[in-house]
């Protein structure tokens, strides 16, 4: 099918650079990895893109991986430059490069945020569904894991404020955990909605790690506001984790830049990080980021377009079946409700049947048994294809 589809794409002059169909046919590459007795496997899952990195990034690599040396690295002003500018082109936020700390991930700097800014047994919050790495690291770091589960309101996740006030209250919680944009189900919160939160952090006297490796995925009549530029308090309290990978699609590169305005909390954090022996860029990641931040603006404007497009598409060819696409503001990730389905395993189900595999509901809480996880960050016409697979199936209609 895919070569097929190559074809047709390499035909096409008007072919968008995010049309292309990239050859992923290697053994060590998870999110296409060959499933026993499946041959036209289309991988709808793991969260990174079908697409080429921008020229930009690719050539600053190719000529980094020239010079044949790769030793320790150092991010210099250059580096910082490019980071600063990005936050405030995109997001309006005004960051100081001193406060920034570089770290292999974004999961990580969270783990390490637990480990320095909560003791053991210490209650740590999020909102359900919530890509699952985050719920392990808190139980796998001694904390007690405290969940607020996000409301469905017709077709939009909402924070249930009073279930948040009672379950801090009663818990003691000591730390929130913020997924913004939200993987999976796809919200940007709002200004109103993030003051919220944060008034309900101080009062409480809470630190909050704020996950925003989605940032710049954000659709039409919506924008990614930073929870630590909403006031100086809020700056005081906040732990922002940032990366370009999801981005830019250098996710195995391992790159993220952690924003601690707070001299003690970076230090902390710091600490914990330089004890596990884990931290710094190395040279690839810190190349590949420079390039990313200083030349990719065009690029990510395009793709947010082609993947808006490719949204439409999903919503408007699964509108009237009994598949319920919940609205998607930010991400690539699209949650969808299979509940009218009636399946014990929705996602083996269409794997079984249509050969596509998504992300299983469970992965991010245990009550998404009748959920999927659908990544539409790929070409369109892979897109149209696990559609009309899906379209195929009597019982989704």
């Amino acid at each position: 099918m895919l070569k097929a589809l190559r074809k047709v794409n390499d035909d096409c002059p008007c072919m968008s650079v995010f049309d292309e169909i990239v050859d992923r046919n290697d053994p060590e590459d998870i999110k296409h990895a060959k499933i026993d007795g499946i041959d036209d496997l289309i991988p709808m899952w793991v969260a990174d893109m079908d697409f080429k990195s921008p020229d930009e990034v690719i050539d600053s690599l190719v000529e980094q991986a020239k010079k044949g040396v790769f030793g320790y690295p150092e991010a210099d002003g250059s580096y910082d430059k490019a980071l600063i500018g990005w936050y405030k082109r995109r997001y309006g936020w005004e960051v100081d490069p001193k406060t920034v700390l570089r770290l292999p991930g974004v999961v990580l700097g969270m783990t390490y945020a637990i480990r320095a800014l909560t003791k053991e047994h210490d209650s740590v919050l999020i909102f359900e569904p919530l890509y699952g790495p985050i719920a392990k690291s808190v139980k796998g770091n001694g904390r007690n894991l405290v969940i607020s589960d996000l409301v469905l309101k017709g077709s939009r996740y909402e924070i249930d404020f009073d279930d948040l006030e009672t379950k801090v209250r009663e818990n003691n919680v000591k730390m929130l955990i913020l997924c913004n944009p939200h993987n999976p189900v796809g919200r940007v919160w709002t200004r109103e909605e993030l003051l919220k939160i944060g008034d309900i952090c101080i009062k409480n006297h809470m630190v909050i790690v704020s996950d925003e490796i989605h940032a710049d995925f954000v659709y039409s009549g919506h924008v990614h506001i930073p929870i630590a530029s909403l006031s100086e308090e809020l700056k005081k309290i906040t732990v922002t984790c940032t990366s370009a990978t999801k981005s830019f699609n250098i996710a195995g590169i391992q790159a993220a830049n952690i924003v601690i305005a707070d001299d003690s909390m970076r230090r902390a954090v710091d600490k914990v990080s330089l004890s596990t022996g884990a931290y710094g860029l190395n040279i690839m990641g810190l190349v590949a980021t420079r390039a990313a931040y200083t030349y990719g603006d065009k690029w990510m404007d395009e793709l947010v377009s082609y993947l808006e497009g490719n949204i439409e598409l999903v919503k408007s060819r699964l509108s009237g079946t009994k598949l319920k696409v919940t609205d998607i503001e930010g991400t690539y990730l699209m949650w969808i409700d299979a509940s009218a389905l009636g399946m014990d395993d929705t996602a083996k189900f269409f794997l079984d049947n249509t050969h596509i595999r998504f992300s299983e509901g469970t992965f991010f809480s245990k009550k998404a048994t009748q959920f999927i996880r659908m990544n539409i960050a790929c070409p369109r016409s892979v897109v149209n294809e696990a559609l009309d697979r899906m379209l195929s199936l009597p019982e989704i209609n």
